[in-house]
Formats: structure tokens, sequence, C-alpha cells
């Protein structure tokens, strides 16, 4: 907190060193120091590191699974919230990381459909496991359900820009061209990174040439 991170970063690495004083804390606090710090190989060793030494840690693997996801390993990261489940059945995070990550990828559907449906049992009013249901539902071509889905997404986390070009994607499959483009519109003005919203902008500009 006082911009100490040499400091910090030692006296982890000193305690996580001690049998006696080393945490599962610690590794996720110096992995979590080094991601604010740009490097990302040192995060990812640390928590690495941290699941071996801990391999009962749920959180560990959690930590690890998001920052794999991050480096764009997606199937390590899978691995890694399978073995949440393994230690807590009930973790609504990792169940809806895997169903979304099958879904993205088109695969599994079914059983990422029944990972989604047991996270919103935990979460009803999770506007993001909700997308996820969405998107499940327009992969298996349940574009009526999938709409109606994302709309309810939409109430509950009215600033994510994933979630209207998502609404923009079953609206097109509905062929509702005008709520398409409004919803898309909506996702570049609040999209931020540029190639996210260049991918938008060309799903606009695909519309106003039809």
């Amino acid at each position: 907190k006082q911009h100490q991170t040499e400091n910090a970063i030692n006296l982890l690495k000193d305690n996580i060193g001690k049998e006696e004083s080393s945490s599962p804390l610690f590794y996720a606090l110096l992995s979590s120091i080094y991601l604010d710090q740009n490097e990302k190989d040192m995060s990812l060793t640390t928590l690495e590191e941290g699941v071996a030494h801990f391999p009962k840690n749920h959180q560990l693997h959690f930590e690890l699974g998001l920052l794999l996801e991050k480096s764009n390993r997606t199937d390590d990261a899978i691995v890694e919230m399978r073995k949440v489940l393994e230690l807590q059945p009930n973790h609504s995070d990792a169940l809806n990381f895997i169903g979304y990550s099958w879904a993205d990828k088109n695969i599994n559907l079914e059983e990422a459909l029944s990972y989604i449906l047991r996270a919103i049992e935990l979460k009803p009013e999770n506007g993001f496991i909700i997308d996820s249901l969405g998107w499940v539902y327009y992969r298996m071509g349940r574009f009526q359900e999938a709409a109606d889905t994302l709309e309810h997404a939409i109430s509950l986390q009215p600033n994510d820009p994933h979630i209207f070009e998502h609404l923009g994607d079953t609206y097109m499959a509905l062929d509702q061209g005008n709520d398409a483009q409004k919803a898309y519109e909506k996702a570049y003005e609040l999209f931020e990174d540029k190639h996210e919203k260049s991918a938008v902008k060309e799903k606009i500009n695909a519309i106003n040439k039809e």
C-alpha cells in the first residue's frame, strides 16, 4: 500500500521459504504483485509453486486457472478449474468458467449447460453467470431463450460490453438487425480494448451494408 514493492516481494519470498510461516495467501499476494509489475511469467511461476506446496488449496488452483486463461492457455486453465471442483464442488465461479469456456469454443454444450445451471443455483442473480447461460443457449441454437436470458443479464450488469455483444449476435440470429445494431453500438461504446472495439465495429458496418 505504501508502494514499497521490492520490500513487499522480499518479505513474502522470505516467509514463503520458511516451513513455519509459509501460507497459500503469501503465494497469491506475491503473484498479484508480480502481475501488477507486468511480470506475468514470475506471477505464473509463483502460483505454480504455490499449488505444488499446497495442492489442496482450491483458491490457488482458481487463481492459477484465471492467470492461465489470461495467457491464452484455456485448456490448461480448465484443468485447474476441474481441480477446484474436485476440492470444492460448489465453487460457482469455477463451474461458470468451465461452462462458459466450452460454450465459447462451441464444444461440450450439454455439459456446459449443466455446469452453468449449477452455478446459477448457487448465484441466481449473478449477471455474468446468466450471460454464460445466454451464450450457451446461443451456441445450442436456442436463440429466443438466449435473447431473453441475455436481456436479463444486462438488467443485472448494464455496463458489460461482452453481454451487449452476445445479445447483438443473438438478435442477428433472430433476424432483428435494428436491435442487433443498437446492442453492438452499446458494446462499442463500453469496450476499452481497441481490438474488441474494432471487432464490434466490423459487425456494425456489416449491418449497415445490408
